[in-house]
């Protein structure tokens, strides 16, 4: 197949033809100066349960603890790993299942984030927050704080003081689709994703 049928078929799968006008990319490094910290919860809310991910919103750490502890027994998980900082310290301390030695094998991973990214639902990933918890059990958790919500994107490069090793941006739970746009979930990361944040 060439690059013409192939870019043919792309458009016939989406209904459009070669002849539409493209909208302009938005400017995602535009930052939102005036927003209410309160409405950026809404909006990464609606946000991420738009793409499946799964979103509790509780008042305190104990309550974020308990929360971890109904999904975990929901989902009949029988290990997990855990990122290594204070605050998911604190959480996983009452949970009954062992700690997974290999990070592969562990059902759930439990980790925070950088920040989140409201207008996308989206949570940004990066080294020292436990990447390879959120990313390689089939199942993730991310307990993060309200205090973490930015708006977009511009705000969260804005915050960074050095560039770290990696970065990563998740948005709900992995999908893929192949060349036939047959959506798969799970195939890269975890196929579920719930984010507890602590208001």
């Amino acid at each position: 197949m060439n690059k013409a049928d192939f870019l043919d078929k792309v458009r016939s799968s989406l209904h459009r033809k070669a002849s539409d006008i493209v909208a302009p990319a938005p400017n995602l490094l535009a930052t939102i100066k005036d927003f209410k910290p309160s409405s950026l919860v809404k909006q990464f809310q609606e946000e991420y349960e738009a793409v499946g991910g799964n979103f509790h919103l509780v008042k305190s750490k104990k309550e974020a603890s308990e929360k971890v502890l109904e999904i975990i027994k929901d989902s009949k998980a029988k290990s997990f790993v855990f990122s290594n900082d204070k605050l998911i310290k604190s959480i996983v301390a009452k949970i009954a299942i062992p700690e997974a030695k290999i990070i592969s094998d562990a059902d759930i991973g439990i980790s925070s984030a950088y920040c989140l990214i409201a207008n996308t639902g989206t949570l940004v990933l990066e080294s020292s927050v436990g990447r390879l918890a959120s990313l390689l059990p089939a199942s993730h958790i991310a307990v993060v704080k309200d205090e973490q919500l930015v708006p977009t994107m511009a705000e969260a490069i804005e915050g960074l003081d050095s560039l770290p090793s990696a970065w990563v941006q998740a948005t709900g739970p992995s999908r893929t689709a192949d060349i036939e746009l047959t959506l798969t979930i799970g195939v890269h990361a975890p196929g579920v994703v719930d984010v507890i944040m602590i208001k």
